[in-house]
């Protein structure tokens, strides 16, 4: 992982992994011209903003993302991104997959559901940041696992104590219809199926019409897009599991390899290949 003084001018971004900790990887990012189009992750991303200042759209709001604050976004948080400084937005990022997160929270002696999702997207907390920090600075050095897994419980236990809630207690007012979750399980399951609006409004017993406004509504995206969100969630763990390109884009439904490079671009902010190198090249080992 790279210090702060090592990125690039323009926009930049290096995704490692560390050794020995299943489901975590840790995103460095500069960025000055990308904007992120509205999507969503099947992971927890908790951030801590270091320099520039950046934006983002979730739950209905823009967040200013200036230096010292953390983003928390958990999954399938609908949000964007972009920088809104000439210095570009700098950060680094956690991103914890939910098995993970769930080894976490039994260790530190949770009681509640396992299903949690963060009170606010943005906040700003100095204890929270210094222990980000220090997990960055412990990633920078090549510590040993036990030393980052130390530090990461300690980032987990504040947001224990400050951050989570149990998932429904963000439930919306306009609770999700029962055809709705019927067709996003599904998409879920079959992401890499050609399917038609007209099967998707067959499974739900809904016009396609009403089906794809009532997605939007509840979901904030159409079905077509929450489609190509999950098929990059999903070619992001084939990648990391060392799968080809090609291999990747034909598993996932992706029209060819072309299209995967722009879709998923345009979430992660890098290429599928090289997304892949820098996971082959710096994959810590203690």
């Amino acid at each position: 992982m790279l210090s702060l003084q090592e990125m690039k001018t323009g926009d930049f971004a290096q995704f490692s992994r560390c050794f020995g900790l299943d489901g975590l990887e840790v995103v460095s990012a500069r960025w000055v011209e990308h904007s992120f189009a509205p999507h969503m992750h099947d992971f927890y991303a908790v951030s801590l903003n270091y320099a520039g200042r950046g934006a983002f759209d979730c739950r209905g709001e823009l967040r200013d993302a200036g230096p010292g604050t953390c983003n928390l976004i958990g999954p399938g948080e609908l949000h964007t991104g972009h920088a809104t400084s000439r210095d570009g937005w700098i950060y680094r990022n956690l991103y914890i997959e939910t098995p993970l997160m769930t080894t976490l929270l039994r260790s530190l002696d949770w009681r509640g559901s396992m299903d949690v999702k963060f009170k606010f997207p943005l906040v700003r907390d100095g204890v929270l940041a210094t222990r980000l920090a220090r997990v960055f600075a412990s990633l920078l050095e090549s510590s040993s696992l036990l030393q980052t897994e130390s530090l990461l419980l300690s980032v987990v236990a504040r947001l224990v104590t400050d951050h989570l809630t149990p998932g429904h207690a963000l439930s919306d007012a306009r609770r999700e219809h029962v055809a709705v979750r019927q067709v996003k399980d599904w998409l879920d399951g079959n992401s890499e199926q050609n399917v038609s609006i007209h099967s998707l409004a067959s499974l739900a017993d809904l016009s396609p019409y009403y089906l794809v406004r009532a997605f939007h509504w509840h979901v904030g995206i159409p079905p077509h897009k929450y489609q190509t969100i999950v098929r990059i969630n999903r070619a992001r763990k084939l990648l990391t599991s060392g799968a080809a390109i090609s291999e990747v884009a034909y598993r996932t439904g992706f029209c060819d390899q072309s299209h995967l490079n722009r879709c998923f671009k345009r979430t992660l902010g890098v290429t599928p290949g090289r997304y892949a190198d820098q996971g082959l090249a710096r994959e810590r080992r203690s």
